[in-house]
């Protein structure tokens, strides 16, 4: 038999069992930004990042790059 593994609570005080992939922080689906940080489409992943780590270059590259690709699109 396992021990029950104890939940670590997100700053709103949800329950969760998941982290920030760039701090480690414990975040909740509702608190945190979601990034597919993949390019092959045969295995997703799916990183979480708080507040902080979100507008963060160094350690949410995902994010900067595609908005920065995007937006040179339109320009």
């Amino acid at each position: 038999m396992q021990p029950a593994r104890k939940l670590d609570e997100c700053a709103c005080g949800v329950h969760s069992e998941l982290s920030c992939s760039g701090c480690g922080t414990p975040v909740c689906r509702h608190c945190s930004h979601q990034e597919i940080t993949t390019n092959d489409p045969r295995n997703i992943t799916i990183a979480y990042y708080c507040p902080a780590c979100k507008a963060d270059p160094k350690k949410n590259t995902w994010g900067t790059l595609y908005w920065d690709s995007l937006a040179a699109l339109y320009t």
